[in-house]
């Protein structure tokens, strides 16, 4: 029997994302209590996956407002080891893979070769890069005549983007500036150029895709750990606000306490 394999179009942001964390998020059945006080139905090691997760659903809706003649894609596979391109557009400025990184509040220094978080060297350029060329071999099997897909990385919330020298290759922006950047583009493709390398993409066959689990399901189960997630976060915050209003009650009033005893004993001696 032949499964018949959905568009491409058809992924969602962080699609394979979710359903690993899904999978993968060991959790003992928490109490009444341990909900009450804030306990995190996920374990500590797939924090970082659920929150990519949720950046990379923000960035797929920021990119869904792009006009009709652009088509963007998530979650296409590629090379032999689980190798995904999050975020791929088509559109008459071309093709563009897009790379999500969260360095939410930090400072980013970018250079020619080279991009710096906090002081830290990061391997966002090579990242990049290598993701627009698993694309661009993929394409250029059945369409050799376009030009190579180009790589932008999208930040997500920095502190500061300074770009102090240009990549000779890859876009480096604040994601909250991608859509309007691409729409400022000249035009590279036509519409029929545009069409046939939409459909190309959209192709199953073109990225040797498998049957993933129903999008409608895996996004309610993601709605469901999400509500549940940031239920947690604002009951343990609350606790610490309450706890902070306590503690500093308690000092004021010991603080007053002491001042009392020290002005009992400076009269006794005739101070004050």
């Amino acid at each position: 029997m032949t499964v018949e394999i959905p568009a491409m179009r058809t992924r969602l942001a962080a699609h394979t994302v979710i359903d690993d964390l899904m999978d993968h998020r060991v959790v003992p059945r928490r109490s009444p209590l341990a909900r009450v006080l804030g306990r995190s139905p996920l374990h500590q090691d797939n924090v970082a996956w659920y929150d990519g997760a949720r950046d990379d659903i923000a960035l797929g809706a920021s990119l869904a407002k792009l006009p009709p003649d652009w088509a963007v894609f998530h979650s296409l596979p590629v090379g032999k080891r689980s190798a995904e391109i999050a975020h791929l557009v088509v559109g008459p400025a071309g093709v563009f893979t897009i790379t999500m990184r969260n360095p939410r509040g930090k400072n980013i220094w970018v250079f020619k070769r080279l991009v710096v978080m906090q002081g830290r060297r990061v391997p966002y350029l090579r990242d990049a890069e290598f993701e627009a060329e698993l694309v661009t071999r993929v394409l250029r099997k059945r369409m050799p005549q376009y030009d190579a897909a180009r790589p932008v990385i999208a930040l997500v919330e920095p502190r500061e983007v300074v770009i102090r020298e240009k990549p000779p290759v890859v876009k480096v922006l604040d994601s909250k500036h991608l859509t309007s950047w691409l729409l400022r583009l000249p035009v590279a493709l036509n519409p029929q150029q545009v069409m046939e390398v939409t459909t190309l993409v959209d192709d199953p066959a073109t990225w040797g895709a498998h049957p993933q689990v129903d999008p409608g399901n895996v996004m309610a189960r993601f709605a469901e750990l999400d509500s549940d997630v940031r239920q947690s976060r604002r009951r343990r915050r609350t606790l610490v606000s309450w706890g902070t209003a306590v503690l500093v009650v308690t000092i004021g009033v010991e603080v007053v306490a002491v001042v009392q005893v020290l002005t009992g004993m400076l009269a006794s001696v005739g101070i004050g």
